[in-house]
C-alpha cells in the first residue's frame, strides 16, 4: 500500500452542527460554584491582610517596649555603678583615715 503525501479530506461533511440541548443548568452550576469558590478567596485573602497589618503593628508595639526596656536597663545600671563607685569611695576614705 503506497501512501500520498496529499491532504485529504473527508467525503461527507455534517450538513450543520448539532443544536444545543437548551439544558445550561450544569454550566450555571459551575460559574455559580466557582463564583462561590472565588468569593471565599477574596474573603481569605482580605482577612490575611487584616491580620497582617495588625501582627505589623503589635511587632512595631514590642519593638518600642523593647527599646524602653533597654534604655531603662541601661539607666539602672548606671545608677547602680555611680552607687558602687560611691561605696567604694566612702570605704576608701574611711580606711585612709582610720589608718592614720
Amino acid at each position: 500500500m503506497v501512501r500520498s503525501n496529499k491532504p485529504t479530506t473527508p467525503e461527507e461533511f455534517p450538513a450543520q452542527s448539532p443544536p444545543p440541548s437548551g439544558d445550561y443548568s450544569y454550566t450555571l452550576e459551575i460559574v455559580m460554584n466557582m463564583q462561590l469558590a472565588l468569593g471565599k478567596l477574596i474573603e481569605a485573602v482580605d482577612g490575611l491582610k487584616a491580620d497582617s497589618k495588625e501582627y505589623r503593628n503589635s511587632l512595631k508595639t514590642i519593638e518600642k517596649e523593647i527599646h524602653g526596656a533597654r534604655t531603662s536597663f541601661r539607666v539602672l545600671i548606671g545608677v547602680f555603678v555611680a552607687f558602687a563607685a560611691l561605696i567604694g569611695w566612702a570605704i576608701t576614705t574611711y580606711i585612709s583615715a582610720t589608718h592614720k
